[in-house]
């Protein structure tokens, strides 16, 4: 068993939600509302305009690829990603940190967080959740070629079957498992913490999406799907 198994299973049911979220059971099923689904994408976006990732380059050892995947991770987060598709009706706010609604804000100060207090086994668990949708979703499309999907659901999902996020994956697995076969009993203990909360913060987010609602405290009535002037 590896150390990313053990994390796995320490995240136990998390896990399993995760995996089986109704917004990602519903996409599968071929009945995700558009509405949720471009909750999804629209909240993507201040993700997708950060670079905070590229903080971490320093922490990343020279035999592993993840900085240099995470690079062209970058450019093609400005030039290739689906959720680039909603640009036209929302603007280039829509990539600011101000477009995100708490649940998004949230998982990306985690980001932030771990990539400052810990080293790269750390940063990998943090990533992995969101890093693992080659699995999540790619794998899972090759295996059940679910049909009628509306179009951009069928792209986005399309997305996660290239090799170059299979090898994102891939890289950041094997920091994990580096990283914890090396580590003390209470590094061990805090990856493994890392990754559930990681977990958590990927559940939040699509919980976001399929409740179609995350105010911000103080904000009055939520209007759209991003977070706006204040009014």
């Amino acid at each position: 068993m590896t150390f990313l198994d053990e994390c796995i299973d320490f995240a136990g049911p998390v896990w399993q939600r995760y995996h089986h979220h109704p917004w990602i059971e519903a996409l599968f099923a071929g009945n995700l509302p558009d509405d949720r689904f471009n909750y999804w994408l629209a909240q993507d976006l201040p993700y997708l305009g950060e670079r905070i990732s590229a903080v971490a380059f320093q922490k990343v050892p020279p035999h592993n690829p993840w900085a240099a995947l995470e690079g062209e991770y970058l450019i093609r987060a400005g030039q290739s990603r689906v959720e680039l598709d909603l640009l036209a009706q929302y603007g280039d706010f829509a990539k600011t940190r101000w477009a995100a609604r708490p649940r998004r804000e949230a998982f990306v100060n985690f980001f932030a967080r771990t990539i400052y207090e810990g080293g790269f086994g750390e940063i990998c668990c943090a990533f992995y959740p969101c890093y693992s949708f080659p699995t999540t979703f790619g794998e899972r499309y090759q295996r059940e070629k679910p049909q009628g999907l509306p179009e951009r659901q069928q792209r986005w999902v399309e997305q996660w079957i290239d090799p170059f996020f299979v090898k994102m994956q891939t890289a950041t697995a094997e920091g994990i498992v580096e990283y914890g076969a090396h580590a003390t009993p209470y590094q061990r203990e805090q990856m493994k913490w890392i990754f559930v909360r990681a977990t958590n913060h990927q559940i939040g987010v699509f919980d976001a999406a399929w409740n179609l609602s995350d105010p911000w405290p103080g904000e009055g009535e939520e209007l759209g799907v991003m977070a706006g002037p204040p009014r």
